[in-house]
């Protein structure tokens, strides 16, 4: 994972996490869903500003038993999109997300913390 090998201290270069294809395009060499999920959880200035914001009301309905869909989390990936590009600048990242890439990191970062609700991690 790119933003673990980051924060480990070890000093990568852009080209470490891209491969090139046959047909000579470059392509990312790593899984961004699980990226990009990481980032949202452990970036203090991007879990303040985007994800804790969402993950409160995600809270809220589920402490009274309604069940939040996934989609929640929508506006925080966009956002938290635009930080992760910024923080690191990779030619082969696209501007944007497509629709597919939100929704995988919508249901990852749903059924993470719905595991976490369950096992009572955010009892305060």
């Amino acid at each position: 994972m790119r933003l673990r090998e980051l924060l480990e201290g070890t000093f990568f270069k852009d080209t470490d996490f891209v491969k090139h294809e046959d047909d000579g395009r470059r392509v990312i060499d790593y899984d961004l869903v699980d990226d990009l999920s990481h980032f949202m959880d452990h970036d203090d200035t991007c879990y303040r500003r985007y994800t804790y914001p969402v993950l409160a009301k995600f809270l809220e309905m589920k402490d009274g038993k309604k069940d939040p869909k996934p989609g929640i989390f929508e506006p925080a990936v966009k956002d938290s999109y635009r930080a992760y590009i910024k923080q690191f600048p990779i030619r082969e990242l696209p501007d944007e997300l497509d629709e597919d890439t939100i929704k995988q990191v919508c249901e990852k970062l749903y059924d993470d913390h719905s595991n976490h609700h369950a096992e009572g991690k955010y009892k305060g």
